[in-house]
């Protein structure tokens, strides 16, 4: 989906960029949705170990999801590429249910590994406005 196009190249950005390591270890998988389309990026120790499609009628099962419409992604995306869109965590505190975790655990993880999913998205903001 082209929602989600910018997130192989991210990933390759993120795994030869050096900064990217320094965010620290993170080994998680998120899941990113849009409508009836999914993605599970794969965090593994100081990388991004792969990006693939999900069905998402299995996202459900899954520890953590970050959600929007089409539309609010694009904007998203967009108004971060321009430094005038908050992290992922503040817009969840704003506007509830973008993050999506399984419990308290997860959420917690979520957190602590947020600094290396929002480079991953904010590499991804660069590439969609191409």
């Amino acid at each position: 989906m082209a929602v989600f196009d910018w997130m192989v190249t991210a990933r390759e950005q993120a795994n030869t960029d050096p900064a990217f390591r320094t965010l620290g270890s993170a080994d998680a998988s998120v899941c990113f949705q849009s409508g009836k389309h999914g993605r599970r990026v794969n965090f593994a120790a100081f990388e991004i170990a792969s990006v693939e499609p999900i069905d998402v009628n299995e996202l459900g099962d899954q520890e953590m999801v970050v959600t929007m419409s089409t539309r609010e992604w694009n904007s998203y995306l967009y108004r971060r590429r321009l430094g005038r869109a908050p992290t992922l965590l503040a817009l969840d505190a704003v506007k509830h249910n973008v993050i999506k975790t399984k419990d308290s655990m997860a959420r917690l993880h979520f957190e602590r590994i947020s600094r290396s999913i929002q480079a991953f998205v904010d590499y991804g903001s660069l590439q969609s406005g191409r």
